[in-house]
């Protein structure tokens, strides 16, 4: 609300024609002439040349006149280094002794308490930031400012802020100003005083990449150095007006090969009010008005291309390690602005990222891939989620430390150092002295126990799959396999489908009643690549998870769960078919089924898209029995195919009776023996269309396995052409699955084109082989 009526007072007086003989002069003071400052304040002066808020720029020697200046009430507004500032605030709240007229107090700049008291002191905004260079001739390196002795140093002029910063750098090396050598000439005669030896060092305060910087390190006289660590702790612990930064070697391109620690200031536009008026509310209004005019004048600046060159970066907090000044009206009012701003775009990227996340969810859903069981138990199987909350707690850690003590802490210069320093307490390697503050400290032992009992979770999870192999970390429910009501009998069935073929890529998932025998738990557990599932199948809620209209095949069995409890085949195809119009996926056009091999190309090629409103269902095969008429299935034989496993196998003992080729496989199949075989089918040859069913198996079956390998063929029946016979309109896959695929068929069938052949083989590339070798009947 003040910004609001700073604004539309400033609207006002701007508003018609100015008269300058009713407009107030604002004083500013810059810096010296020819400087950043200087034409800072020029630029200022001429962008509110146009408005009733007069600025007159007035050019000084620098940080010391300029506070001076603001506390005897000549200035108004001023750029000062945050550390002459700081220190004279403090001078402010320093008691006055009645009766004491120092000439000289011991702040910097020789400020005193008297003086200090003359006005009141606001930050209206920080522009810019200088780094400390320390300057050594070649090849001197300087651990210790003990090393100066007697050699020269040049620190700048007296009264500069440059050279009150180094003062106070050099007493935190141990070497008050009065016992150093000072050279007293200006910025030119020292570089050539250090080309003829007699200056050893020069410190200066200056932009990184400042041209007199890179003029000196291209002269050879001297190389920058880094400031002693035990020099730059001393300061900021006494000096807390500081922070620790690093000089780049972006800033000095092919002069430095790595990044040198070392300390920054801050400029600040300082406001002051003078003690007289300290309570006349007009004139804080005033001043207001005068400070919003001018923060938006620096604005405007910091954003024209053509001030580019005073690298003006505007801010209110965190640029010193801390900031005692209080905030201007104006520039309080502006951060509570910008924080608002701030929190509401962080707010809405979170929403978005959420947004997204939850569409990413809910396409892969679609696509039927998912993660792990769904629920808080299959989360804690899940090793991703302990890795996801590793990383996220050495990311906050990392922010949070550095936040704290960046500023302070060389060792924690960049968020780089924080990152692996972080990353190392997380990993067990807590150490104290690394870290300054008992804050930092609490949230480094905070990120030491989270992150060993996280690491302990993640060992813990991948060392459950990798022990048990039954859950996947990555798990595509799409063209999937599902056994129901599962019991101990089919166990060939689960290693049948896991054995060598096109099947063992699909993923395979089991449910499994709990009255299941523990000991067939155990046997299913030894079985790769398989999921199991613990529920009731007759639930459809329990079903849910399965994403059955992506399922390739369902497999409902039949049989007694333990106790009594019967789990009925069509109770279980009924919660198949409500789970399957529950899930959002039926609600969609039927989308194309993937590829999974050979053998899926029967069925999944041929699927037509169901109506909008109608359920995707897939191929349902149920456990059935001569007491089940053929008539209570016939309604849904769209879907649901009964199957007699019985009279399956009578058929195939009478066969392998018959047949020793059959014999052999089926033992195989049986016992899950090294010559396991899979269900494959290829295409028949030219010469084998409008031949008899039985011209074609005899000829597979004439095949001798070469190499003793006994990858022998073993033909089990066709699966017709996907056109129907007049060649009108595609066959439905589920209506005519029983019509389309032919299991032992008569011996008098004739095989059509397109029609494939469905052969029990070893592998895909015999049963290629088998069909090349074959020839027609003489």
């Amino acid at each position: 609300m003040r910004s609001l009526v700073h604004g539309v007072a400033l609207a006002l007086l701007t508003a018609g024609p100015v008269h300058a003989a009713d407009a107030k002069v604002w004083r500013f003071g810059s810096g010296s002439k020819g400087g950043n400052f200087a034409a800072l304040g020029q630029a200022l002066e001429t962008e509110l040349a146009g408005t009733e808020v007069r600025l007159a720029n007035e050019v000084t020697k620098g940080s010391c006149e300029n506070i001076r200046r603001l506390l005897d009430g000549t200035l108004d507004f001023a750029l000062v280094q945050y550390d002459v500032a700081a220190e004279a605030y403090r001078a402010s709240e320093a008691e006055v002794p009645t009766g004491q007229q120092d000439a000289f107090g011991g702040w910097m700049c020789k400020i005193s308490p008297q003086l200090a008291h003359g006005a009141e002191l606001r930050v209206l905004s920080a522009i810019s930031e200088s780094a400390v260079h320390m300057l050594v001739t070649r090849p001197v390196r300087l651990d210790d400012f003990e090393a100066i002795g007697q050699r020269g140093v040049y620190i700048g002029k007296d009264g500069s802020g440059s050279f009150e910063t180094a003062k106070v750098i050099l007493g935190a090396g141990g070497r008050p100003i009065d016992g150093v050598n000072l050279f007293n000439g200006s910025g030119d005669e020292s570089l050539q005083a250090m080309g003829r030896g007699e200056l050893l060092m020069m410190l200066r305060t200056t932009d990184p990449g400042h041209p007199d910087i890179t003029k000196v390190l291209d002269s050879g006289l001297a190389s920058l150095g880094p400031l002693p660590e035990d020099v730059i702790n001393r300061l900021i612990d006494g000096y807390p007006y500081y922070r620790v930064c690093p000089i780049e070697p972006r800033h000095y391109p092919d002069k430095l090969e790595f990044s040198l620690p070392t300390v920054c200031v801050t400029s600040v536009v300082l406001a002051a009010l003078p003690r007289a008026r300290w309570d006349d509310a007009a004139a804080r209004a005033e001043q207001d008005v005068a400070g919003e005019a001018l923060l938006t004048a620096l604005v405007r600046v910091a954003a024209d291309p053509q001030h580019k060159a005073l690298g003006l970066s505007l801010s209110y907090r965190d640029f010193a390690e801390k900031e005692p000044i209080p905030l201007h009206a104006v520039a309080a009012e502006h951060e509570r602005w910008d924080r608002w701003s701030e929190r509401t775009r962080v707010m809405l990227s979170a929403l978005v990222l959420v947004g997204v996340l939850l569409l990413v969810r809910r396409a892969l859903r679609r696509r039927g891939i998912g993660g792990l069981a769904s629920g808080f138990e299959g989360q804690l199987a899940n090793p991703l989620v302990p890795f996801a909350a590793f990383a996220m707690v050495v990311v906050l850690s990392t922010y949070t430390v550095w936040f704290l003590e960046h500023d302070s802490n060389t060792k924690l210069r960049t968020l780089n150092d924080s990152f692996w320093e972080m990353n190392t307490f997380a990993t067990g390697n807590f150490n104290a002295e690394t870290l300054k503050t008992s804050t930092a400290r609490a949230v480094g032992a905070l990120a030491t126990i989270l992150g060993l009992g996280l690491l302990a979770w993640f060992t813990a999870t991948l060392t459950n799959i990798f022990a048990q192999d039954q859950t996947r970390l990555w798990r595509r429910l799409r063209g999937h396999l599902v056994v129901l009501n599962f019991r101990e009998d089919m166990l060939p069935l689960i290693r049948l489908l896991r054995s060598p073929g096109p099947t063992r890529l699909r993923s395979l998932h089991v449910v499994v009643p709990d009255a299941l025998p523990r000991r067939v738990r155990l046997q299913l557990g030894k079985i790769k690549s398989l999921t199991i599932h613990y529920d009731n199948p007759e639930v459809p809620e329990n079903l849910a998870a399965l994403r059955l209209p992506r399922a390739s095949r369902v497999i409902v069995l039949g049989g007694e769960a333990g106790s009594g409890t019967l789990y009925d085949p069509l109770r279980i195809a009924r919660a198949v078919h409500q789970a399957c119009a529950r899930d959002p996926l039926s609600l969609t056009a039927a989308g194309k089924s993937g590829h999974a091999g050979a053998a899926a190309i029967s069925v999944a090629a041929t699927m037509r898209a169901k109506p909008a409103a109608q359920p995707i269902l897939p191929v349902t095969l149920v456990e059935a029995s001569e007491r089940e008429p053929g008539e209570i299935f016939e309604p849904f034989s769209a879907w649901l195919l009964p199957v007699d496993s019985a009279q399956l196998a009578f058929t195939w003992i009478a066969t392998a009776c018959r047949d020793p080729a059959f014999a052999e496989f089926f033992s195989g199949v049986v016992a899950f023996s090294d010559a396991n075989a899979e269900l494959y089918s290829l295409p028949l040859p030219t010469w084998c269309h409008g031949q008899a069913w039985r011209v074609v198996r005899r000829a597979l079956y004439g095949l001798v396995p070469q190499g003793g390998s006994g990858g022998g063929v073993v033909p089990l029946g066709l699966y017709r052409a996907s056109v129907s016979a007049d060649g009108s309109r595609p066959y439905d896959a589920h209506a005519d699955l029983r019509t389309r695929l032919l299991i032992n068929p008569p011996a008098t069938t004739t095989v059509a084109a397109g029609d494939l052949v469905i052969a029990l083989c070893e592998d895909e590339g015999v049963l290629l082989r088998a069909l090349r070798t074959i020839r027609p009947p003489a």
